[in-house]
């Protein structure tokens, strides 16, 4: 169907200057896009959506912190931060739960902690953290507390690191590869996995294993030799062997950076200044923070390639079209009776709706079936993970320090419960939307759909008693779905179905209630299994209600997009068949403007492919080329 827009001829559009940031050139690119060829060819929603994704500013930035017990993990996030007790340190102090730090609000103010529960958070004051947060803390210590924050936010006034979040693990830990989790990118979130060691002693073979483990998995790692203050004579040689050690073993380079953080903290307390600047550049930490920010900067154009992909899979249905015009003209026999088939087909399907609205019940009930048992098969590794765990080491372990292992158990519910939720929904794309659909427009509002039925959800079990009520108490579980935010980026989210849908990673929150793990063993594993059914009964409910919400809208866009699909293919049958009756000179008029049109689509589908390219690696920028269609 030919419009009004398309009756002139393509003209040039001026491209930005090559040596623009590449990210002000997408931003011309996509305007040039959207405005001059998609919106005059009809083309608004796939424009409204590639400009809104562009617009985006709901990435998470973070940098994660981990290492072996000692090594200057919480000294290092607050010269990070540029704040000497945003983190509990001491000489005794190890972190025993997972903290994030980000940029102070009206909401979060400095100078305050939020401690976070299962069912609730809880604002402290600042000074107060290490007494919930610490294996030594006053709360953590004291034996009547029934329960502890299995994670804690500290808003920091002023922090050197900007927006970016940092999350300091606990020491407990150690090199615990789960760790490593919190630090996987996705389509619209950008970390950074950095590794502390010390300058001691080069790197050791645990932590070796730790970076081959992980490094498949996060692209952005940086090494960190701290406490370079204590070796100053030798910590440059043990830098350097590391770079090596990195390079024999693993095959590839990665940053390593001798960072002081008494150093730099002491020069953080000083007055702004060039002797300030003097002082932190000497400590390490300003290499440190540029390269972090060098790491980031990718995050900063994630809109843009998102919006640039999205512009093009416009484009791409657009060419489609012009070809389909373009073969009406020079075969119009064969074409005529392609497009007549084709809305044979759907005119069938909307006569037999009911048939296809119960292949469509059955498709829902199958990857619901797909996601629960996925669930189980994740949760029955969580029984045998810690019941070999519980009966290996015994109990001593655990109550040594039962906030960390609370955490972890969370954690792993955490991972199982993210799994199946994304697989759901990733099935809910491939098998039910894009076959039906192939429309990034249409998924977009079905997804936008679904999470909102997903989202701020709370589900809540009845307690799980236990043979002594008295002794054992567990809480409610409760489970939801999260988006980004500070808290998004301390638990990590997902991305899925490379469309751009960002989905908060679904989580499980418990009180184990510290009795049963200083109850015993038979206590325990007793919660573990009740707690397994009682997760594996929610979730399914949780998934069959969302089904029942998304059922009527998926129903309701496939009806409406198999009647704009019959309009679409009337349409170009008619104008194929008015041009078969056309003279001869008509008919090479239209195609030499509908070839000219294809081929400033195709230009700019070029242009955009290239730029993406180039603000996913940040290759050297290239000129571009191309025109708009009128």
């Amino acid at each position: 169907m030919e419009s009004a827009a398309q009756a002139g001829q393509p003209a040039t559009v001026a491209s930005p200057a090559a040596e623009a940031p590449p990210r002000e050139r997408a931003e011309v690119l996509l305007s040039s896009i959207t405005d001059k060829i998609l919106r005059p060819f009809g083309y608004d929603a796939i424009s409204d959506l590639a400009e809104q994704r562009a617009q985006s500013r709901e990435q998470t930035r973070s940098v994660v912190v981990v290492g072996e017990v000692k090594r200057g993990k919480s000294s290092l996030v607050n010269a990070l931060v540029g704040w000497r007790g945003a983190s509990p340190v001491g000489v005794d102090v190890t972190t025993s739960t997972t903290i994030s730090f980000g940029e102070a609000t009206a909401e979060q103010p400095g100078g305050t902690a939020q401690i976070l529960f299962p069912d609730r958070t809880e604002q402290i004051p600042h000074a107060e953290l290490a007494d919930w947060v610490s294996c030594e803390g006053a709360h953590v210590t004291d034996s009547r507390i029934e329960e502890l924050p299995t994670r804690a936010i500290v808003p920091v006034a002023g922090s050197r690191l900007g927006d970016v979040t940092v999350i300091d693990t606990p020491g407990v830990g150690g090199l615990d590869p789960s760790y490593a989790v919190l630090a996987e990118a996705s389509a619209s979130q950008a970390c950074v996995l950095v590794i502390v060691c010390d300058a001691t002693t080069p790197l050791t073979a645990p932590e070796m294993a730790f970076i081959d483990k992980t490094g498949s998995a996060v692209e952005s790692l940086i090494v960190v030799v701290t406490k370079t203050d204590k070796n100053i004579r030798r910590w440059r040689q043990i830098v350097d062997e590391d770079r090596e050690l990195l390079v024999r073993h693993l095959g590839r380079q990665i940053p390593v950076v001798g960072v002081s953080s008494l150093r730099a903290v002491i020069a953080a307390e000083m007055a702004p200044g060039p002797q300030r600047d003097h002082a932190e550049a000497r400590s390490g930490i300003v290499e440190l923070r540029t390269l972090i920010d060098s790491k980031l900067a990718i995050a900063e154009h994630l809109p843009a390639i998102t919006g640039l992909r999205t512009a093009v899979e416009g484009l791409r249905t657009l060419a489609t079209d012009l070809r389909t015009q373009i073969a009406a003209i020079t075969r119009s026999g064969e074409v005529i009776p392609d497009l007549t088939a084709q809305l044979a087909e759907l005119q069938s399907l909307k006569d037999h709706s009911t048939q296809w609205e119960q292949y469509l019940q059955r498709d829902l009930t199958l990857i619901r079936q797909h996601a629960t048992d996925d669930l189980d098969r994740r949760l029955d590794d969580i029984r045998q993970k810690w019941t070999t765990r519980i009966n290996k080491n015994g109990m001593a372990v655990l109550r040594r320090n039962p906030q960390h292992f609370t955490a972890e158990m969370e954690r792993d519910f955490q991972a199982a419960m993210a799994g199946s939720v994304n697989l759901f929904l990733e099935q809910l794309y491939t098998q039910i939307v894009q076959p039906r659909f192939a429309s990034e427009v249409i998924w977009h509002e079905i997804s936008e759909q679904v999470l909102a039925t997903l989202s701020n959800r709370t589900l809540e079990t009845h307690q799980v008693a236990g043979k002594r009520q008295g002794l054992l108490d567990p809480s409610m579980i409760t489970m939801g779905v999260m988006g980004s935010s500070m808290l998004g980026g301390l638990i990590g989210v997902s991305a899925m179905m490379g469309v751009g849908a960002v989905v908060g990673v679904a989580w499980v929150g418990f009180n184990l209630g510290f009795k049963a793990m200083r109850a015993g063993k038979t206590n325990l594993l007793g919660w573990l299994r009740e707690t397994i059914a009682t997760t594996k009964t929610t979730t399914a409910r949780m998934l069959e209600s969302t089904l029942a919400l998304a059922r009527p809208e998926i129903v309701i866009r496939y009806r409406e997009h198999v009647k704009a699909s019959i309009a679409t293919l009337q349409a170009q049958i008619k104008d194929a068949e008015d041009t078969a009756r056309a003279d001869k000179a008509t008919r090479e008029k239209k195609l030499t403007r509908l070839q000219n049109n294809l081929r400033v689509v195709e230009n700019n589908i070029t242009r955009a492919e290239s730029l993406i390219a180039e603000l996913s690696t940040h290759a050297t920028p290239s000129a571009d080329a191309g025109g708009d269609p009128r």
